[in-house]
């Protein structure tokens, strides 16, 4: 089989399965550019358009039903329509979604984040992991009175100005790095130019890069933001040490350490699991239960700023920033988030990803997972990337590829990101995980001839491949 057979099978056989989709995505291109509204969830040669979701499982406008592998890019954690989410959410609506004014579940919600993460000394509630980041490097700008901040290269921060320069995307213009050696600056489409004179950029599990920075720079800086776990930037973990010398070299420059652990919550939160406490800590996708809510918090003396019986403080408004519904639902989930949980979606992590190394072995395709507990990304190449650079190498020129992989997953009836991020609900059962890495297996064998002609460099030739029937 050739490598146009090898595309043109899986594409048709995704087409055929998904005309619904197909009519969907035309309709939607009349009201939303390209026919859908986040950048992300869309693909060529379109989107499934979904209709349901129940437990672990969506189903699309025809009726396939999927193995939901990506749990809305991390953002849910107890799967579809779980009970206690459901009825929190619908007891709350008849009692109100947004009254106006403070009410018992925000400090509710609040007291039970602070016992999962108790360097939230302090918190106010947004809505989204965007706003929340975007609070933050403000309440670090104004508590140390400087305007630097250094951010991680590739690291995804959310929409905000400040959080799409040196994201991990397509770069539209660059400015220079303020020291030599150190990545150019690079602002996203519509991110005015200017916006790169207040951000520094420094590669991931880099710390001597860090070290020059903050010794150099230190008495310009008001934050250091970095994630626990490289997120958009391919699932890369902090390597040991990493953030612990965050720690040490932001209190030499007086600024304050950001952990962006919107994403890592799903994790636990990572600070308690490895004894490293920043400043300020944001969280958002699973502490809504599925619906939008931000948080930003951490030390009392920093949060004080925003109290307003003080001379002077933080403005901050927002009419649904933490509004009783998102709390409401954030409330059940926190509360179906303990250490069993964490330690179910470590086990299906650690599960998978070997499993997900011994496939590609098993059929002669380099290619390695990475992750930490219910985050995972899979990458072509042998060698597991260390930064956002490092994924960048291994992305280039293999994005039909992924596509390929991506659609052969959904022919077989699992939904995952086109990127390769994958997560898992604590209602996983392993068996589903053990029939992901099957799949992927499956998919990789196909995808041999075409891998074979376009990307040689990847076949293991003295593997030995084992023959692998399809499901």
């Amino acid at each position: 089989m050739n490598r146009h057979d090898v595309a043109g099978r899986i594409r048709e056989a995704y087409e055929h399965a998904t005309p619904a989709s197909a009519t969907a995505s035309h309709r939607a291109a009349r009201s939303l550019p390209g026919g859908d509204t986040r950048s992300m969830t869309w693909y060529p040669p379109y989107p499934l358009f979904l209709v349901q979701g129940e437990g672990t499982r969506v189903r699309d406008a025809d009726g396939h039903w999927y193995e939901d592998m990506i749990a809305n890019y991390g953002a849910l954690a107890h799967g579809h329509n779980h009970p206690a989410l459901v009825a929190a959410v619908t007891g709350q609506m008849t009692r109100g979604t947004a009254p106006g004014g403070p009410v018992p579940l925000q400090y509710e919600h609040a007291e039970r984040l602070r016992a999962l993460n108790p360097s939230l000394e302090r918190l106010r509630y947004c809505n989204s992991g965007t706003e929340a980041t975007m609070w933050a490097v403000r309440t670090a700008r104004a508590y140390t009175g400087r305007d630097l901040v250094v951010k991680i290269d590739g690291g995804y921060h959310g929409t905000h100005d400040w959080g799409q320069v040196n994201a991990f995307f397509a770069p539209q213009r660059t400015a220079p790095a303020r020291l030599a050696g150190l990545p150019e600056i690079r602002p996203a489409a519509g991110v005015a130019l200017s916006t790169a004179g207040d951000i520094v950029a420094i590669p991931y599990n880099d710390l001597p890069a860090a070290a020059t920075v903050l010794r150099g720079l230190g008495e310009q800086i008001a934050a250091v933001v970095v994630e626990p776990v490289l997120g958009v930037g391919g699932g890369v973990p902090s390597a040991p040490g990493y953030l612990a010398g965050l720690r040490r070299l932001t209190r030499e420059a007086g600024a304050l350490l950001v952990f962006d652990e919107c994403a890592t919550l799903r994790l636990g939160p990572w600070q308690v699991k490895h004894g490293v406490i920043p400043d300020l800590t944001t969280h958002s996708k699973i502490v809504g239960g599925g619906l939008p809510l931000g948080v930003f918090g951490g030390r009392e003396d920093v949060m004080a700023l925003f109290d307003p019986s003080r001379p002077h403080p933080v403005h901050h408004a927002g009419a649904f920033g933490g509004n009783s519904l998102s709390l409401a639902a954030g409330s059940a989930a926190l509360d179906h988030f303990g250490t069993d949980e964490i330690a179910h979606l470590d086990f299906l992590g650690d599960r998978l990803r070997a499993g997900l190394d011994a496939a590609a072995a098993s059929v002669g395709v380099a290619g390695r997972s990475v992750g930490e507990g219910g985050l995972s990304y899979f990458h072509f190449g042998g060698t597991p990337p260390r930064d956002a650079a490092d994924t960048a190498r291994l992305r280039a020129g293999r994005a039909e590829l992924r596509s390929l992989l991506h659609l052969s997953l959904l022919n077989a009836g699992f939904l995952t990101a086109p990127h390769g991020l994958l997560c898992q609900h604590v209602p996983t059962a392993p068996e589903s995980v053990d029939a992901l890495v099957d799949a992927y297996g499956n998919a990789l064998h196909d995808l041999r001839p075409y891998i074979a002609v376009h990307h040689p460099e990847l076949l293991e030739k003295d593997a030995g491949h084992v023959h692998r029937d399809a499901p």
